[in-house]
């Protein structure tokens, strides 16, 4: 989270006069977080299937099998509140860097 946190962050502060709070560079901005969570759903991903593999291993099958069919929902809702978070990241650190002349 923390390394979400800086990148978008860096995003926003080396992108503040590219990310201007118009209709057209939210969507980029928009665009530009959804890419990125996209590659974090690949590590969530890898993350949730070793925690139902140890469960499986130490012989949980039942929380695994939960675990599993929970996943879909866990990964969706996690993109969409990661999406929300780091567009709003990058947006405020562009305006701040705007306002006070950071770049």
């Amino acid at each position: 989270m923390l390394w979400n946190l800086m990148m978008h962050g860096l995003m926003g502060w080396l992108g503040a006069w590219y990310f201007l709070p118009t209709v057209e560079r939210i969507g980029i901005a928009v665009l530009a977080v959804c890419m990125t969570q996209a590659v974090d759903q690949a590590r969530i991903r890898k993350e949730k299937m070793a925690e139902i593999d140890s469960l499986l291993e130490a012989g949980r099958g039942e929380m695994a099998k939960g675990i599993e069919q929970r996943l879909g929902r866990v990964l969706a809702v996690t993109y969409l509140q990661n999406v929300a978070l780091y567009t709003i990241v990058l947006l405020l650190m562009a305006h701040a860097a705007r306002l006070n002349g950071w770049i």
